[in-house]
């Protein structure tokens, strides 16, 4: 594990049934809030929020690091940051053909209006949507080493 001066930020992503970073020093951490993406340094103010659905990444050793989370809570203290998401992704792992196909999918339903267009099933579609778009841009930014 890094130093905690050099890396003053401890990261731990987890959903409901698994770790998916746990403990990890980074100087710099960025996660989607239900308000907006932010931005979280070393001595950040104390913080609980709604986790929205989008790219968290993080900073160690000059190198960024990618994931996705859709829902869930955050917790930011001065040296730490918990994200319990409802869904996680890392990058390294997502398969983006798969990630492609939910989009078209979900564009379609947008489109089409399928099912009966209820605000429920296009709030789905609108959530499913911005699902697959974040796990498209955490394996491409993963692949292309950003």
């Amino acid at each position: 594990m890094q130093s905690t001066q050099q890396y003053p930020i401890q990261l731990t992503v987890l959903t409901p049934t698994r770790r998916i970073v746990e403990g990890v020093g980074c100087s710099a951490v960025h996660f989607p809030s239900a308000q907006g993406v932010l931005g979280i340094l070393p001595e950040h103010a104390d913080l609980v929020c709604a986790l929205g659905t989008g790219l968290v990444y993080y900073e160690t050793n000059n190198v960024t690091s990618f994931l996705t989370i859709s829902g869930g809570v955050a917790k930011v203290d001065g040296k730490s940051v918990i994200l319990l998401a409802d869904v996680a992704e890392d990058a390294a792992s997502i398969d983006v053909g798969r990630a492609q196909r939910a989009l078209e999918r979900a564009r379609t339903r947008l489109a089409t209006g399928e099912g009966n267009g209820t605000p429920e099933e296009v709030h789905e579609a609108m959530a499913a949507q911005d699902r697959a778009m974040a796990r498209i841009e955490a394996a491409t930014l993963h692949s292309t080493g950003r």
